[in-house]
C-alpha cells in the first residue's frame, strides 16, 4: 500500500546548477519510458520468472516459461539489457545476477503506472479552468484491485506492526470494527481473520468494490466479516457507539468530505474506541519535500488519483496526498479528537478528546 513507503520529512535541497538541473530532467524523462517496461514485465511474469532460472537462457526458453511471443519478449530483453537491469552471456543468453534478483520486487510499485497513465486525459481536463472538479474511483476498479494487492499480504503480523493500535487496546476487548474505505476488502478479511472473536463490517462508497468484496469473501469463506455499501456517506444509524475499532487505509485524503465522514466515524465510535488512519506520508510545505524523489512520486499518485477523488463531489476539499500531516494533524484535532503519539507518521492511532 502506498502509504507504507513513507517519506522522512524535512528534506531540502539547494537549487540544481543549470548542468545538474538538464542531467536530471533527461535521465527522469528516459527512466520513466523504461519503468513502463518494468511494468510490463512484472504483469507478465518476467521478472519472476527469470528469478525463478537458476542459469542463463535464452528468449525463447523465457518466453515458453510465460507463454509469450518470442519476438515481444526479445524486444523487452533488449530494453532491460540497454537498461543493465538484465545482463548477457556472449551466447546471447539472459540472466539477472543473483545478487541483484531481490531488487526487481520494485517492480511491482512500477505495475501501477498503467493504470496511473490510464487517467490522463481524465485529469488533463480537471486541470483546465472551465473543465470537471474531479472524478472518482467508479470506473477504476483495476486500479482499486492493484492498490489491493498488497492488503493481501497483511497477515496478523504486520497488523500488529502497522496497525493494530498496540498501547491502546487489547485484542480481547474489542467486539466490533469498522474498515472505512475497504474497497475489494483484502484488509477487512485480514482484520476477522487477525480477530475471530470480533465482527468485522467493510463499508465502502463504490458499488464495485462492495462487490468485488462480497466476491472475495464467498471465496475465502470467513463468517465473521460483512460488507455495506456506504449510500449518502451516512454510515447505519444503528451503528451510534458500536466500534471499538476503525480503521481507515489510504482513505482520509481521498475523502471529498472529511468533515462528514469524521462527523460519522466520531458518532459510530466508542467512547474508548480507537481510530487507526494510514495515510502517505509527505510535509505540508512544499518547500520540505525539495530533493524528496519518493515524495515526488507520491504526488504523482495524487494528482492522477487522490486528489481527483477528493474533488469528485461537494464539498470538493481537494486534499489529496498534498495536504500533508501537518494540516492532517490540525484537522483532526480540530474536529474533538485526540492524537495518540507522533502525529506526523504515516500511521496515525486517535480517539475522542
Amino acid at each position: 500500500m502506498l502509504s507504507s513507503r513513507t517519506v522522512p520529512l524535512g528534506q531540502r535541497t539547494p537549487i540544481l546548477e543549470p548542468e545538474e538541473y538538464a542531467d536530471r530532467f533527461s535521465s527522469t524523462v528516459t527512466n520513466g519510458f523504461i519503468a513502463l517496461e518494468i511494468a510490463i514485465g512484472n504483469k507478465l511474469g518476467l521478472f519472476g520468472s527469470l528469478n525463478e532460472f537458476t542459469s542463463p537462457v535464452t528468449s525463447t526458453e523465457l518466453a515458453v516459461s510465460c507463454k509469450l511471443k518470442e519476438r515481444y519478449v526479445r524486444e523487452w530483453l533488449g530494453c532491460m539489457s540497454a537498461a543493465g537491469f538484465v545482463s548477457i552471456t556472449p551466447d546471447d543468453k539472459y540472466f539477472i545476477p543473483e545478487a541483484c534478483k531481490p531488487h526487481t520486487e520494485s517492480s511491482k510499485l512500477a505495475s501501477a503506472l498503467p493504470h496511473v497513465a490510464a487517467n490522463t486525459s481524465s485529469v488533463l481536463e480537471c486541470f483546465k479552468e472551465d473543465g470537471p472538479k474531479g472524478y472518482d474511483y467508479s470506473n477504476q476498479l483495476e486500479t482499486l484491485m492493484w492498490l489491493d494487492l498488497d492488503n493481501k499480504l497483511c497477515d496478523s503480523k504486520w497488523i500488529d506492526k502497522n496497525l493494530f493500535p498496540v498501547g491502546h487496546k487489547e485484542k480481547d476487548t474489542i467486539s466490533n470494527v469498522l474498515d472505512f474505505g475497504c474497497g475489494p476488502g483484502s484488509l477487512t478479511i485480514k482484520l476477522a481473520e487477525h480477530l475471530p472473536n470480533a465482527k468485522v463490517y467493510g463499508v465502502d462508497i463504490d458499488r464495485n468494490a462492495i462487490e468485488k468484496a462480497k466476491e472475495n469473501k464467498a471465496k475465502e469463506n470467513i463468517p465473521n466479516v460483512e460488507f455495506v455499501l456506504l449510500e449518502n456517506e451516512h454510515l447505519d444509524e444503528s451503528w451510534t457507539k458500536k466500534f471499538d475499532w476503525i480503521t481507515m487505509v489510504d482513505v482520509l485524503h481521498d475523502l471529498p468530505n472529511p468533515n462528514l465522514s469524521i462527523s460519522e466515524i466520531k458518532r459510530v465510535l466508542k467512547d474508548d474506541g480507537i481510530v487507526s488512519a494510514i495515510d502517505p506520508c509527505v510535509d505540508s510545505d512544499h518547500k520540505m519535500n525539495q530533493g524528496n524523489l519518493t515524495a515526488a512520486m507520491l504526488y504523482v499518485f495524487s494528482t492522477f488519483i487522490c486528489l481527483p477523488c477528493s474533488m469528485s463531489r461537494e464539498p470538493a476539499v481537494a486534499n489529496g496526498i498534498g495536504w500533508g500531516v501537518q494540516n492532517r494533524a490540525e484537522f483532526l484535532k480540530s474536529k474533538g479528537l485526540k492524537i495518540l503519539g507522533d502525529e506526523h507518521k504515516g500511521l496515525l492511532q486517535f480517539q475522542k478528546a
